[in-house]
């Protein structure tokens, strides 16, 4: 993977960053030099993604992968779509193929389709629905039926957006466009519309269309849909640019607000934006 392109001096200080964040056993913790700071597999997703997104090795490739090793058996029973996402994903970032079970992704799907949940339920439901899509897409063995009863569920949380009937933050409205996309269905004008009332006159986003609470997910998940899915190119690089340099930290690496210490989330998010913004990364990949 390593390439000679030069990196620029911002993503020279993310990288930094981001190695500092590696563990002695390869895993990492936004949080290492704090006493409450735990590896996990959401923050070994990230920091493997951004060394990819910079066409740069992990410096503990090896360890990395055998702490992944030693934590799916725990992850598998567990039984959390993200988790199970960030460690499917990691592996593949690591070019390591990852043996399961041809059935594995049907248990996972039985905490999707409950009846009636509430909102703060639905909007986690929604979010695994679009995970479990994307494993599903990319795992060795289809799964139709499973995939046809989510859509039919994602399609029936699109309607109740659409009709007022429940309101989403931004994320989650992004997972449910995600979603709805990865079976086959098609964002149309009212969804387009929907989609105007998370944008800030100033080239951000809010959390919901009443909220007008920005943050870096916020940005990520705006500019993601825009240009993904509603063909809105509505901010110039240097507007992104000055908007993602506010979350920066000294450091090197990004917070999810200004002013807030930076995390691997927030900093793999603030590159995607960046790289975006430059088109510098055209590379398909599976999330």
């Amino acid at each position: 993977m390593e390439e000679t392109r030069q990196l620029l001096p911002f993503e020279k200080d993310l990288l930094e960053y981001v190695r500092e964040c590696c563990m002695e056993n390869g895993s990492y913790c936004s949080w290492r030099y704090r006493e409450w700071g735990l590896p996990s597999t959401r923050d070994t997703f990230w920091a493997l993604r951004i060394h990819g997104k910079l066409f740069r090795n992990p410096p503990a490739a090896d360890r990395t992968r055998r702490w992944l090793e030693s934590e799916l058996p725990r992850i598998l029973a567990q039984g959390d779509p993200e988790s199970i996402f960030y460690t499917y994903v990691s592996f593949r970032m690591l070019k390591i193929p990852l043996s399961m079970e041809p059935d594995w992704l049907t248990p996972l799907s039985e905490t999707l389709l409950v009846e009636n949940p509430n909102i703060l339920e639905t909007e986690g439901r929604i979010r695994a629905c679009w995970l479990w899509l994307v494993l599903e897409q990319n795992a060795s063995s289809a799964l139709p039926l499973i995939r046809n009863r989510i859509g039919l569920q994602l399609e029936k949380w699109m309607s109740d957006v659409q009709n007022g009937r429940i309101m989403l933050d931004l994320p989650t409205w992004g997972a449910l466009i995600e979603g709805h996309r990865r079976t086959g269905r098609f964002p149309t004008p009212i969804q387009k519309h929907i989609q105007d009332l998370y944008r800030e006159p100033d080239g951000g986003y809010r959390l919901t269309p009443d909220c007008r609470v920005e943050s870096m997910e916020c940005l990520w998940w705006g500019t993601r849909l825009d240009r993904r899915y509603f063909g809105r190119n509505t901010q110039t690089c240097t507007i992104l640019e000055e908007k993602v340099s506010s979350f920066q930290a000294r450091n090197g690496g990004y917070g999810p607000r200004p002013g807030a210490i930076p995390d691997l989330t927030s900093s793999g998010m603030a590159l995607d934006v960046l790289l975006t913004a430059r088109k510098t990364s055209p590379s398909k990949r599976i999330f």
